[in-house]
């Protein structure tokens, strides 16, 4: 890198010497330092070039960027509502179509320091009493609950207000997950007579129509056997501190 920025001074000196011979008479010296004259214009062209081309490539990347969040997007669609498309695939004669949209929304602020769990995004569609889920690759971050003037607030997974229902395991048992803390959640009422155990996956059933089915939320790491149901906490996928792009669930059916 300072190669160039030394060769070029060196050239810029050997000029000014040459064109001080030049009035002195020196035309000898002049004829020699001609190379470098013939270098300081080739560098100076180079350094425009570099220069248009560096703005070339800023404007490139940014183009790319932007494609790569579009294409982001249909792939979180796709992985998201991949587990409920192959179901309802089974069922030969059901007409149904179902229509799921998501869309890119931005953190902008927390809602309530020191809680790190609320946060506003740059939503406004929310209606009141309308909540909406918050996905991040293909995990579960948190639910949109309501509107704050032009944008909405939102719940991560640690907030104790945050719920969402969930299947457990291979025996797909039912359950609410909700959040306990920032680094674990509890699923309620599952059924006494459900089988799980720790290590099963939790995906979302997509039965509340906050989330589409099969969208990733954690796995169980204690199963805790009541009288009446069963209750699992869960470490979850999402447990980010620094929340930035998510994708919001517009259209769970």
């Amino acid at each position: 890198m300072m190669r160039p920025i030394i060769l070029a001074i060196a050239a810029v000196l050997l000029l000014v010497v040459a064109i001080r011979f030049e009035w002195l008479g020196g035309a000898i010296f002049t004829e020699a330092t001609g190379a470098v004259r013939g270098y300081y214009t080739a560098l100076l062209q180079a350094g425009d070039e570099w220069v248009d081309t560096y703005f070339d490539q800023a404007d490139t990347i940014e183009s790319l960027m932007a494609e790569n969040r579009l294409l982001k997007e249909d792939r979180e669609t796709l992985s998201a509502f991949a587990a409920e498309v192959i179901s309802l695939s089974k069922f030969k004669s059901y007409e149904y179509s179902p229509s799921f949209r998501v869309r890119t929304v931005r953190a902008i602020s927390y809602a309530e320091l020191p809680d790190l769990q609320k946060i506003i995004i740059d939503y406004g569609a929310l209606e009141p009493n309308e909540v909406k889920g918050l996905i991040y690759n293909n995990q579960t971050a948190g639910i949109v609950v309501e509107p704050v003037g032009s944008r909405s607030k939102a719940l991560l997974n640690g907030d104790s207000q945050c719920s969402y229902s969930v299947y457990i395991g291979e025996t797909k048992a039912p359950g609410i997950a909700m959040g306990k803390n920032d680094q674990e959640m509890i699923v309620r009422y599952i059924p006494a007579w459900m089988n799980i155990a720790e290590g099963d996956e939790v995906v979302t059933n997509g039965l509340d129509g906050i989330f589409f089915a099969g969208v990733k939320v954690g796995v169980v790491t204690k199963v805790n056997r009541l009288n009446a149901y069963i209750e699992a906490i869960v470490k979850p996928y999402y447990t980010a501190f620094s929340p930035d792009y998510f994708y919001l669930v517009e259209s769970a059916r």
